[in-house]
């Protein structure tokens, strides 16, 4: 698992490094082009050891020793913008300004990693946390409400629309308050209708959160089981995602049903939902299956301690894939 800290740390260290190199290299260029501000840069410099001088001496008092050199500091730096500006720099080209305006280049803000790193940080998250690229690119900020009708359901006496904007409320505190108890999701209903979607949205607002994330499709899943168990040749990434698909602080295994179901698959999924609820770690699953349906592919025990320890998600409209295949 990537160490989020310590990236954060080596992120700041090359953008720092990167600053010193730029700023040495305009300073070198302005210098050899101007003497005379290369003049002015070493009189600021030497602000505070001119001004002890002056107080050391007895020449000056300490107040009107700073109110000098404040006043002559002025008036160099007047002097270097001018001369900047008549050969078209900026005043603060010279300037050593942090990349970040929110951090100002430490990485952190209020203790959390600032986002201008973790958007540095976000492929590497998706890798290690088996997420591919289209799926960390679902996030809840683009998630498109106005996909769904506002035609309530004769039958569920409310629109798809509004279900979804309570689902995606549901999602989001899921991922505010990851951190304290709580029940873990069981996504149910018809294909394109957004649970793929919000599974990642929710991988993606954790792994930026600094949060052990693990995506695996359920048939995905249980063929490196099988293949462990029935000892096939396995790579260590395969025996690492089936380690981790009990001991990750999240687990969202997304389209369970698609997998062949075995009594080996159906014990191995009942050892995976049972165990983390033991040991208090949350998941996300997501199916195609009803929660009834579900009971009767896998086991009645399965079913009991899916309905005691998730949240039912029930997802209902028309298959947005090919809504938005046909508006593009």
């Amino acid at each position: 698992m990537i160490n989020i800290n310590a990236r954060v740390r080596e992120l700041i260290q090359e953008r720092k490094d990167l600053r010193r190199d730029r700023l040495e290299h305009r300073r070198l260029e302005i210098f050899s082009r101007f003497p005379r501000i290369k003049e002015i840069e070493a009189r600021l410099d030497s602000t505070g050891f001119s001004m002890m001088s002056k107080v050391i001496d007895g020449s000056e008092t300490p107040d009107s020793a700073v109110e000098k050199i404040m006043a002559e500091n002025r008036a160099f730096v007047r002097e270097r913008t001018a001369i900047l500006a008549s050969a078209g720099y900026a005043a603060d080209y010279l300037d050593d300004k942090p990349v970040c305006s929110v951090c100002g280049d430490t990485g952190y803000v209020k203790g959390r990693p600032c986002s201008c790193v973790m958007n540095e940080l976000d492929g590497e998250l998706a890798a290690d946390a088996n997420l591919s690229e289209k799926l960390a690119g679902q996030t809840f900020d683009r998630f498109r409400l106005d996909c769904y009708s506002p035609v309530p359901d004769p039958a569920l006496g409310i629109s798809p629309r509004d279900n979804m904007s309570s689902v995606l409320e549901i999602c989001r505190k899921f991922a505010d308050g990851f951190d304290s108890p709580g029940e873990s999701l069981f996504f149910t209903g018809g294909c394109g209708l957004g649970k793929t979607y919000l599974s990642s949205a929710i991988a993606h607002e954790l792994l930026r959160r600094g949060a052990d994330v693990l995506y695996i499709s359920a048939n995905s899943l249980f063929s490196i089981l099988e293949d462990i168990h029935f000892n096939r040749n396995v790579s260590d990434k395969s025996r690492y995602l089936a380690d981790h698909a009990v001991d990750a602080r999240l687990l969202i295994l997304d389209d369970l049903g698609s997998e062949f179901v075995t009594p080996f698959t159906s014990s191995e999924l009942f050892r995976i939902v049972n165990n983390r609820l033991l040991d208090g770690k949350k998941t996300v699953i997501s199916t195609n299956l009803s929660i009834d349906e579900t009971e009767k592919r896998y086991s009645p025990r399965l079913y009991s301690r899916i309905v005691g320890g998730y949240t039912i998600i029930k997802f209902f409209g028309e298959d947005l894939r090919w809504k938005l295949k046909n508006e593009n």
